[in-house]
């Protein structure tokens, strides 16, 4: 595994460097500003200024778990001035470590180590990544950091700051192996993050693989394929009934006048026989169409006698062996909305006859 520890900018112009650490081994990867990621870079760790960041611990020995980090969090949040970004976790005992920081820092900070690639998982105050004693203090340098480190406290190493909180007690100086091995500790299991809440890491939901979309873009291609397919067979099939349709008027129309050579020149005829008679050739055509279809949905059933009235009815007898297959026709023309009367009655062979009128409502 790879792990890559940096100082966390502070602004734009922050140069800080970047340790590469693979399989325990350190390496010294140079300035942010010129820092190229690698795909093994698995884990990414910014360690924050004790200038930037304050820590604070707080004795809560009435609740535990993650109700005691809550509750440090809410306290620290309170003390701090301002607005600012708050982390909390357990260190020991009954004793919460919180740490604060403002929210501007926090994503100046952010910004600046996107812009060259890297998206930090850990997001930890430089003194929280130091192991101490009950009873010492601890100094600890790194990259221009430098931090005093106590059981319950986390400073700047200050000459000011010396004086009021430490005097004359002992400091022990953490040298580079032993930090070193604090801050891989540290990575694998940090007292705190502050890369939660508004802060947390999001990563790019990936939603389909590379050979998924192939997989897919090869569906929608077939897809549009067969479409198109069964959209030219449809078409077809109503081409081919079309024509099998004019032809079949063709032929009844050339059985009248046999110098009728197309199905165009048939219509022409019929609107200027029907106008040089009176008759309403937009009647005529709803009403022939529908008895035609009725008719031809009706087994056994044909048509002796058409006439069409100036007034827009159609007067039909219809033929047929029996009066079922008669009455099918009629329930037909029925449900296309045509107003229809019907009087039965037999011929002299013995089939039934129906004298209907049709009309549109």
């Amino acid at each position: 595994m790879t792990l890559v520890i940096t100082r966390f900018p502070i602004s734009e112009r922050d140069d800080p460097t970047v340790f590469r650490v693979i399989e325990g081994v350190w390496q010294d990867a140079g300035a942010l500003s010129n820092f190229v990621p690698m795909v093994d870079d698995l884990t990414v760790m910014a360690l924050v200024a004790p200038e930037d960041v304050r820590c604070q611990w707080f004795m809560l020995p009435d609740v535990q778990g993650r109700q005691a980090e809550s509750v440090a969090k809410l306290r620290a949040t309170e003390q701090s001035l301002g607005l600012v970004h708050c982390s909390a976790g357990t260190d020991y005992d009954d004793v919460v470590a919180t740490a604060t920081i403002a929210s501007e820092v926090m994503q100046v900070g952010l910004d600046a180590l996107s812009a060259r690639g890297l998206n930090p998982d850990i997001v930890l105050p430089f003194a929280l990544s130091l192991s101490v004693h009950s009873d010492g203090i601890s100094k600890a340098e790194m990259d221009g950091l430098s931090v005093l480190r106590g059981t319950q406290f986390a400073i700047p190493d200050d000459a000011v700051l010396r004086d009021l909180l430490i005097r004359d007690a002992h400091i022990e100086n953490v040298d580079a192996d032993a930090l070193r091995s604090m801050l891989i500790s540290a990575s694998a299991a940090p007292l705190l993050n502050l890369r939660e809440g508004n802060f947390a890491k999001r990563e790019r939901a990936v939603w389909i693989t590379p050979e998924q979309n192939i997989w897919v873009r090869r569906l929608l291609a077939a897809l549009v394929i067969v479409t198109m397919l069964v959209t030219l067979a449809t078409l077809a099939k109503y081409w081919t009934a079309t024509a099998s349709e004019n032809n079949a008027a063709l032929a009844a129309a050339q059985k009248i006048d046999p110098a009728i050579e197309d199905i165009d020149q048939a219509e022409s005829m019929l609107a200027a026989s029907l106008n040089r008679q009176g008759k309403t050739h937009g009647s005529f055509a709803p009403l022939s169409a529908a008895l035609w279809r009725s008719v031809k949905a009706s087994p056994n059933v044909s048509v002796r006698e058409l006439r069409y009235t100036p007034d827009g009815i159609l007067t039909v007898v219809l033929a047929a062996p029996t009066a079922d297959n008669i009455n099918k026709a009629l329930v037909t023309i029925q449900q296309d909305g045509f107003r229809i009367t019907a009087t039965a009655r037999q011929d002299t062979t013995g089939a039934t006859l129906v004298d209907m009128t049709v009309r549109i409502p």
